[in-house]
């Protein structure tokens, strides 16, 4: 029976984590289409997003493959597992962004962040000595491979907060509870 429910939550993780991989992938594509990807406050939206995706993806286990009943630990799982293969799927496309789609991207990010240096009032050495410095961090490579372990981090983060409102412990004296 374990096992069971193992895979099931495996399947519910990664049918919920593509779900919202393709809907954080849409969002991207049209921020990139509008030209607003430098605009942070509409970046901030892509959380709320991956938060709606936890929810969904533990509301529907909860629910369906554990009878209506699920721990704090549990859900946490859920929605952090979720997030992680979502987190794979923007990556690949978060590479076919920056390497493929896009590649003048990637300068034009470099170019945001010199202004912002600037404007900051580095001097001209520290500015060249971390813009070195940021463009060995940001390739598309890295950028996919931070991008796996950033929505693994936030998705960890929301779903601490996810799973206190979602976890509905069974009655221990009823032989069905899980």
């Amino acid at each position: 029976m374990e096992e069971t429910k193992e895979k099931s939550l495996l399947k519910s993780t990664m049918n919920y984590g593509a779900m919202l991989g393709l809907a954080l992938i849409i969002y991207s594509l049209l921020l990139w289409m509008l030209d607003l990807t430098d605009n942070t406050a509409l970046g901030l939206v892509s959380y709320v997003i991956m938060i709606t995706g936890i929810v969904l993806a533990t509301k529907t286990y909860r629910d369906q493959e554990l009878g209506g009943f699920i721990s704090y630990g549990r859900a946490l799982g859920v929605g952090t597992l979720t997030t992680v293969f979502a987190g794979v799927i923007s990556a690949f496309f978060t590479y076919l962004l920056y390497k493929v789609i896009d590649p003048g991207l990637m300068d034009k990010m470099y170019l945001m962040m010199e202004e912002a240096y600037y404007e900051a009032g580095m001097s001209d050495s520290q500015i060249e000595m971390t813009m070195d410095m940021a463009k060995r961090f940001t390739n598309p490579v890295m950028m996919a491979v931070f991008g796996i372990f950033g929505s693994a981090f936030f998705g960890f983060l929301f779903s601490l907060i996810t799973s206190i409102f979602l976890k509905k412990e069974g009655d221990p004296f009823e032989s069905d509870a899980v």
